[in-house]
């Protein structure tokens, strides 16, 4: 009835503007999905619009719907042609417009393409294609993989029986790659009119079943049919394929159905939480879109039945395509033939609700109209979905609409996402990372991996490299989920399973080499490390070590400077000091006696300060010469414990080809001189048997084995390397982020406690060799200036004495010269004097009788 009714209406038009000229427009729409509706509707609309702003032209529109059966196209495109259409509108998918494009071309009529088409393999004359490339397209997508520094995407896609896909994926690879990501596995679906109802749900299953779990997690779906984008995401669900850790991204093939009724509000909450879609963006800010989206509700409304949502960019190409042909058939002037038609739509300029219109001579939207390629991206959040921002080609992205327009700002990362599974995390969207260990090392606290003796069955994997690359996992800002994968090989073989896509990555004690970073990447080192030499420990048995610590000229000037320097004590000390008188011997030692009570016992009784003068300098050198003799002695007694390597002996070492290599071209070592040790008991073994004589580890390996065994040492210098790191393919995405975190973890102390946890000492700085500290007696050279100070202090000193010892000698004898006549004459009163007393003071001759007389 109301076909009908709109049939009518147009012939009202037709009589009452009869002397308009017409121009006849047919089209082919699939009104069994919204998409086709939609296009429907806004074909009528933009007839109605045109037919009432122009007297002179008159737009007569015919639709068919066309179905998917080419044949049932091809015979409605007839039904259009016999009508008298000038022009069809082909607003289906590639495969539909590929029967009227070559139709069109057979019958020398322009044929619009609303559909997303490749470039067609063979010249289509009289096909105008309304939508841009498909690159624009895929840079978007590879922009939104870049900015989530993704590098690794699964693409699915419907094929069909026209090829139109393989253009597509090409552009899409090439994007990816200019992005720094690459294509890791394809899926193509049958085209889906060929799948019959029963065996719809299987082909999907099978198809998704068939993905290796290692391949990446980020799924983008490059074209789909409503019927397939049902089933693909209800598989992928049941499959798990929709949990917590994946990806996935849609174009506009099914973007455009979130606003439909082909795709239930609870189909989208129940199977397609999460995904990310993007949507060639339409401008709906302007006056003209508003007017034209009211319409358009209101008449989709009456046509359907069902409250029409905000028209998508297929209703507004529809719209477009209608006034592309009436602008060319009003410009074509008097020439009425579909060529001219067609010449005025590759020449026209016409501004739209998609913007600016123009076409190149081949037919198509030119690419370099950059502005126009723009996406909407967006986010599916329950029922519906919210808007993440906007991206425009050659600009990038964009938070907000009026943004765009502008230019500015550009943002690197879009708004938080939802991600399946319901988590806010971003997924790392790596598949399952295989992970290579070594499965035997020679010291096995780096790795370690257990097998159950029962089933021979991996049972467990540790050690330091196992924790470290469990804690940056940790760090990292999203999710890595991996299996360890043991390799029963060499280091380089393991290493080599890398860029051969064998394997993912290794972990483990891998020493970081110019040879091995040809092909694959490192991360930052987790341990620093060297190659030295390790040799055992041997006692000390030499008679004459104590003499050692000086050189034979030096011992014999320090006898020399002793019996000098008592020389000069006993000289300066004879005189005043009662222990230096006696005979030479007793004098020589008590000199020497001074000089040594002095020092031990520090209570040497001396007379003269010439003498102290001489002991202060004394004592300062003795202290110089003990204090250099101890600790050159405890340096001998250290170093002397090295066994020294003779030339041409036999050394061990761990297996590494590297480490073989540096021996032979480095070291000059012959290769029939190198052994190869396989444990840390071997090693001890080996040396007690004299089976080698010194082994070359890396520095890491040699504290662990000097922790267990404390016999050994390093000797000789140790040669830099560069350390010990994890392997990833050559400009993994992941090399960055490890080693940012394990920059992380060595500044916050994390690794310092792994290390100690398994090692019980830190492994990061190498080991000091003990025989870098000279061995070599201490010689005349290291004490002459001291012994040149002490010697010309005692003779100065001695000199010194001397000259006053003489002029006070010469003083006292002409002292006594000059006052001996008085002397003389004191002497003779003195005499006088005495004998004038004693005189008086003898008894009387009478008083000596009396006093014998009275006595009884």
């Amino acid at each position: 009835m109301r076909a009908s009714l709109l049939s009518f209406l147009f012939f009202c038009s037709s009589l009452y503007c009869a002397k308009a000229a017409s121009v006849y427009i047919g089209a082919l729409v699939n009104t069994e999905s919204r998409v086709g509706r939609e296009k429907k509707v806004a074909i009528e609309i933009a007839a109605r619009h045109y037919n009432s702003s122009s007297s002179s032209l008159l737009l007569s529109v015919r639709e068919f719907n066309s179905g998917a059966d080419p044949l049932e196209i091809y015979t409605k495109a007839q039904d259009l042609m016999n009508w008298g259409a000038e022009a069809i509108i082909g607003a289906g998918t590639w495969p539909e417009v590929a029967v009227l494009a070559r139709l069109g071309s057979t019958a020398r009529i322009p044929v619009i393409s609303l559909a997303t088409t490749p470039t067609p393999s063979s010249p289509m004359p009289f096909l105008v294609r309304m939508s841009y490339p498909n690159s624009g397209e895929a840079r978007c997508l590879s922009d939104v993989v870049r900015s989530y520094n993704w590098r690794r995407v699964i693409v699915l896609y419907e094929d069909d029986s026209y090829g139109s896909i393989s253009g597509v994926v090409p552009l899409l690879s090439d994007a990816f790659r200019a992005g720094g990501s690459r294509i890791d596995h394809h899926i193509a679906f049958p085209p889906w009119h060929t799948v019959s109802d029963d065996d719809a749900a299987d082909t999907v299953r099978q198809k998704l079943k068939h993905v290796p779990p290692q391949l990446s997690k980020v799924s983008i779906v490059l074209r789909s049919s409503p019927e397939l984008a049902v089933h693909l995401f209800k598989e992928a669900k049941l499959l798990g394929m929709m949990a917590k850790g994946h990806v996935w991204i849609v174009n506009d093939d099914i973007t455009a159905l979130l606003d439909s009724t082909d795709l239930s509000s609870s189909f989208i909450s129940s199977y397609m939480q999460g995904v990310i879609g993007i949507s060639t963006y339409v401008n709906t800010t302007t006056s003209f879109f508003h007017d034209f989206s009211s319409e358009f509700q209101q008449r989709f409304d009456q046509e359907y039945g069902t409250k029409g949502k905000q028209p998508g960019m297929h209703a507004v190409r529809a719209y477009d395509a209608v006034h592309v042909l009436a602008h060319a058939a009003a410009e074509r002037a008097e020439n009425s033939s579909s060529i001219a038609l067609l010449e005025g739509v590759l020449l026209g300029n016409f501004s739209g609700l998609s913007g600016s219109i123009s076409f190149t001579r081949e037919g198509s939207l030119p690419e370099d109209g950059r502005r126009n390629s723009a996406f909407r991206v967006l986010n599916v959040v329950g029922r519906s979905y919210r808007e993440l921002g906007f991206w425009s080609e050659g600009y990038g992205f964009f938070e907000e609409e009026t943004e765009m327009a502008h230019g500015r700002p550009v943002v690197d990362v879009l708004r938080p996402v939802f991600w399946p599974g319901g988590t806010e995390r971003t997924p790392g969207g790596w598949g399952m990372l295989r992970i290579g260990v070594p499965n035997h090392t020679t010291f096995d606290q780096f790795v370690k991996v257990e097998y159950d003796d029962s089933t021979g069955k991996v049972k467990g994997i540790t050690g330091f490299c196992i924790d470290v690359f469990r804690e940056i996992l940790k760090h990292l800002s999203y999710d890595l989920y991996y299996e360890f994968i043991p390799f029963a090989g060499s280091y380089d073989d393991l290493v080599n399973r890398v860029p051969l896509q064998v394997i993912d990555a290794a972990v483990g004690d891998f020493t970081i080499l110019a040879k091995r970073a040809v092909d694959v990447s490192f991360t930052e080192p987790i341990l620093s490390s060297g190659l030295a030499m390790m040799v055992p420990l041997r006692p000390n048995h030499t008679p004459w070590m104590l003499i050692k610590p000086f050189t034979r000229d030096v011992w014999f000037l320090i006898l020399a400077t002793l019996i000098y320097t008592a020389g000069v004590l006993w000289y300066l000390e004879r005189d005043s000091n009662p222990e230096f008188h006696g005979t030479w011997c007793v004098q020589l030692g008590a000199a020497l006696w001074l000089i040594f009570s002095t020092i031990f016992f520090a209570h040497g009784r001396i007379h003269n300060y010439y003498t102290k003068t001489v002991m202060v300098v004394w004592l300062l050198v003795v202290f110089i010469l003990t204090s250099s003799f101890t600790a050159n002695l405890s340096s001998i007694l250290v170093t002397e414990k090295l066994g020294a390597v003779p030339p041409g002996s036999r050394v061990g070492y761990d297996g590494d080809a590297f480490v073989l290599k540096y021996l032979k071209d480095v070291l000059g070592y012959k290769e029939r001189n190198i052994e190869w040790i396989r444990s840390p008991e071997a090693y001890s073994e080996a040396f007690k048997s004299n089976k080698i004589s010194a082994a070359y580890l890396e520095t890491p390996y040699i504290r662990v084995f000097l922790s267990r065994y404390n016999d050994f040492t390093v000797s000789g210098e140790t040669h830099r390397l560069g350390g010990f790191g994890f392997v990833f393919p050559k400009d993994s995405p992941l090399v960055a982020d490890f080693s940012q975190v394990i920059l992380q973890l060595a500044e916050n102390g994390a690794l310092n406690n792994l290390e100690k946890k398994w090692f019980s000492v830190a492994l990061s700085s190498s080991p000091t060799p003990d025989n870098d500290r000279k061995k070599e007696s201490l010689s005349l050279d290291s004490f002459w200036a001291l012994f040149l100070f002490t010697g010309c202090t005692s003779t100065i000193i001695l000199l010194v004495f001397s000259a006053h010892s003489f002029l006070l000698t010469r003083a006292r004898a002409a002292a006594a010269v000059s006052f001996e006549p008085l002397r003389q004459s004191f002497k003779k009163v003195w005499t006088a004097t005495a004998k004038l007393i004693e005189k008086r003071e003898s008894p009387k001759p009478s008083e000596q009788q009396g006093s014998g007389m009275n006595s009884p």
